[in-house]
């Protein structure tokens, strides 16, 4: 439903982080958009039958803010997460894409 995109951006200035954060979103709704193998997909006639007009859309909550960068799991499955209040709060500006129908959610300073 959802995915995460963190950069490490060592350093750089905070102006030069945000918008090298924003520079990104867009470049990923515009190559998103541009994918012939998107399209494909979702033309697909199984996947026409099964959700008829479907098409792929993307919701983006952008946030900027420090995360602490982990490994959480067991012995048997281990994933990297990134753990912040500022990554909780790109999560719930995803979360509202859905909520009021829109693309994308910004961070107000950003």
């Amino acid at each position: 439903d959802a995915f995460l995109l963190a950069w490490k951006p060592n350093q750089m200035k905070l102006t030069e982080q945000a918008d090298g954060a924003l520079r990104s979103y867009i470049k990923s709704i515009i190559e998103i958009s541009r994918s012939e193998s998107l399209k494909t997909w979702a033309r697909n006639p199984s996947m026409q039958r099964r959700i008829p007009g479907f098409r792929v859309k993307m919701g983006y909550g952008l946030h900027f803010g420090w995360a602490v960068e982990a490994c959480i799991g067991s012995k048997r499955k281990v994933e990297a997460s990134y753990l912040s209040p500022h990554v909780n709060m790109a999560a719930r500006l995803e979360s509202a894409t859905k909520a009021f129908g829109v693309s994308r959610t910004l961070q107000p300073n950003l």
